[in-house]
């Protein structure tokens, strides 16, 4: 060969954990288990991989699926799933070196391909483009053809293809037209970014099925919970993948009555909502495929949350002239039906703002003390205290479905996100949209106000799915807003 590579001996250990078997003859063997992969969205192609001894994990039992895979093991996964003959290890040399060998022979890669072909190169770790060049590579010289009007469509299907390194511009294309890649929720490639072993799993699968040697290319139904435990008001996702159909699937739960499925981009999900009215313990989610008999279970536990009691003072006037039973009529005649027809699709592909700034005042689940009357309804969202004609952006991309002067909240609007997800704004002084309007994300929408039942300027935040109300910081943050941690998740805003 004509690069030298660094010598140095690595452990036992290391190319035990590493270095996959290699077989010329593919012939299925049995998945291997992984303890860390059960609740996982590449489960299934990881552990079809495996049977095809082209991917394997470590010597604890684990996979590490979210882990960054380097150059080198990217490369023995795809040798091993071309079943290329590579040649015996050298005492004293590099690992990887009969697989990078192997590579440069097949036309995986090139002998410049990383600037230098040093031990230390190809234990960095790899970038998608690099990763979409491999496998392509491994596609075509394995006589694999890419269709011309597929590569046409595929070069406008991303809008960040002018990112990628000009020597991993077509394979890049060639990658999504061959849907080895297909990209982020928000149609981006993201060609610098580090692969992790999970997404080289899914390219081998891919790679396997092209070539024909995985023959039946119907992958294991897969159940991934969003979390397995959740603190009361956070809202629990279900996505299923692999099923043939949102019809052929049930889930038995004590949960939530109205669980409905949703289907998108080849899964369904599902959303499971929680709040002040939930009870905290252990349950036990069932769920039936109709159409192959498979029955499991997922157990998850709910948490409980110490909600805060609020003591308010109310001038009596405005107590009396915002919440009388005209008002609550007007409220339930207009403001409950904004929140019960969603779209099946997402408007949304990014993560959710916090509509204004300004100073918390009360937190989700909070009960009150109105002039001495402890209410028995609990607090729906979160409260921001702010400037009179503070701006209020939209949360995240979405519909309005309500806009309008209501005697109880004040100005006030509802915006469905999709898939049952809304959000909603309450005390407006200014509405600036129009029900009917898509809102774009951080689009302003209003201004903070103290219309309604209000004791001065802010902005009730509330969200839900459909009319079951949330903890908007779940959605906004992963966590609880509260007045304690309010200051440091307002550093990021």
């Amino acid at each position: 060969m004509s690069y030298k590579y660094i010598k140095r001996m690595f452990s036992l250990i290391l190319s035990i954990v590493i270095i996959t078997v290699t077989s010329t003859a593919f012939e299925p063997s049995f998945a291997a288990s992984f303890s860390d992969i059960d609740n996982h969205w590449a489960k299934s192609y990881i552990e079809t991989s495996s049977t095809y001894n082209a991917v394997s994990g470590y010597p604890d039992g684990t996979f590490k699926p979210n882990n960054n895979i380097k150059r080198v093991e990217f490369i023995a996964i795809i040798v091993n799933s071309l079943g290329l003959d590579i040649r015996d290890s050298l005492q004293g040399e590099y690992w990887g070196e009969p697989f990078i060998g192997a590579a440069l022979t097949n036309g995986l890669i090139v002998s410049n391909e990383y600037g230098d072909m040093t031990e230390s190169t190809f234990n960095q770790n790899i970038s998608r483009e690099e990763m979409a060049s491999i496998v392509v590579n491994a596609y075509t010289k394995s006589g694999g053809i890419v269709d011309a009007l597929a590569l046409n469509e595929a070069s406008t299907r991303l809008k960040d293809f002018n990112t990628v390194s000009p020597q991993y511009y077509e394979n890049s294309i060639a990658s999504v037209a061959l849907d080895f890649i297909s990209g982020y929720p928000d149609e981006t490639f993201a060609p610098k970014q580090s692969a992790t072993r999970a997404q080289a799993s899914v390219l081998s699968y891919k790679l396997l099925v092209k070539l024909g040697i995985i023959t039946n290319p119907n992958l294991a139904e897969n159940i991934v919970l969003s979390k397995n435990s959740l603190t009361q008001g956070d809202l629990l996702k279900i996505t299923i993948y692999h099923a043939s159909s949102a019809s052929a699937i049930s889930l038995n739960q004590d949960l939530y009555p109205a669980f409905r499925w949703y289907e998108s981009g080849g899964f369904i999900q599902g959303y499971i909502p929680t709040n002040y009215n939930t009870k905290p313990g252990k349950y036990t989610l069932r769920f039936t495929n109709s159409e192959t008999g498979n029955a499991s279970t997922k157990d998850i536990e709910i948490l409980p949350r110490n909600f805060k009691v609020q003591n308010l003072r109310v001038d009596p006037n405005i107590e009396s002239s915002t919440r009388n039973d005209e008002a609550y009529a007007q409220y339930r005649k207009y403001f409950n039906p904004s929140r019960l027809v969603s779209s099946p699709v997402k408007y949304y592909t990014e993560s959710f703002l916090l509509p204004t700034k300004g100073r918390l005042t009360t937190e989700f689940g909070e009960r009150r003390s109105v002039n001495g009357s402890l209410t028995t309804y609990r607090h729906a969202g979160i409260d921001i205290a702010a400037p009179l004609n503070t701006d209020i952006v939209a949360s995240n991309t979405g519909k309005v479905t309500l806009s309008m002067f209501l005697t109880l909240t004040g100005n006030s609007i509802v915006i469905d996100h999709g898939e049952g997800l809304f959000s909603v704004y309450f005390h407006l002084e200014q509405l600036l949209v129009n029900e009917g309007d898509v809102v774009n994300r951080g689009q302003k929408i209003g201004t903070v106000g103290s219309t309604g039942f209000s004791t001065g300027p802010h902005l009730h935040f509330t969200m839900s799915y459909y009319d079951f109300n949330i903890e908007p910081g779940f959605i906004l943050y992963g966590e609880s807003i509260t007045k304690e941690n309010y200051s440091s998740l307002m550093k990021s805003y």
